[in-house]
């Protein structure tokens, strides 16, 4: 297998942070770029950490594949646009930024119940993204789809707390098709999308649902 660099956005959350230590280990990624705020405080041969302002930055990276995992929480950056910036307006840009520069693949968290006819403003962001990041023209686009992510977060999100709670009793029942609704952890999302950027038939746009994760 060719060796291969990737550019990874969203290493300080959950699930890419996760994400980035898979990378890190793996044999198939000799470059793991990272774009972020602050420094990650950690150091690996592999890694080459780029400390940007996401709003200014138009540079790129050589990059076979671009991992995103960026995603808030109206609750914590206060507002319905900051929110919008995060998980719709950033996504695109560094999107449209690396396709240019020749990225073929993007791996993309979004989540479950993603519409652009739901009721929840949540929900119309997260497809507003999706069908702009399909627009671009990736030669993969793989859109990972999870109910509630479960994991050891830094921040403090009590609401999911309890839904996490709630959803160690209920996962149990949700059988068949209702295995989409079970929580999901942040590793197993992680893993699957370090499996799904090394396919070499998995061409187009593809949507996972928990289920299929």
């Amino acid at each position: 297998m060719q060796t291969q660099s990737a550019l990874v956005i969203g290493a300080t959350g959950l699930t890419g942070s996760l994400l980035l230590e898979l990378l890190l280990e793996s044999s198939a990624y000799q470059i793991v770029h990272v774009y972020a705020r602050r420094t990650l405080g950690m150091q690996h041969p592999k890694l080459q950490e780029h400390l940007i302002d996401f709003d200014q930055y138009q540079g790129t990276v050589q990059a076979h594949t671009l991992f995103c995992c960026l995603g808030t929480t109206i609750k914590k950056v206060k507002t319905k646009e900051a929110f919008k910036k995060v998980d719709l307006e950033y996504p695109v840009k560094f999107a449209r930024l690396q396709f240019g520069a020749g990225t073929k693949k993007m791996m993309v968290i979004s989540a479950m119940g993603a519409s652009a006819n739901s009721s929840f403003f949540y929900s119309r962001v997260k497809a507003e993204m999706e069908a702009s990041l399909q627009e671009i023209g990736f030669e993969q686009l793989t859109i990972f789809r999870p109910a509630l992510i479960t994991g050891n977060r830094i921040e403090h999100r009590s609401g999911e707390k309890i839904a996490t709670m709630i959803n160690g009793w209920i996962n149990p029942l949700l059988v068949g098709s209702l295995r989409k609704y079970q929580s999901i952890p942040a590793l197993k999302i992680a893993q699957s999308m370090l499996t799904h950027s090394l396919l070499e038939n998995e061409k187009g746009t593809s949507i996972l649902l928990s289920d299929k994760i």
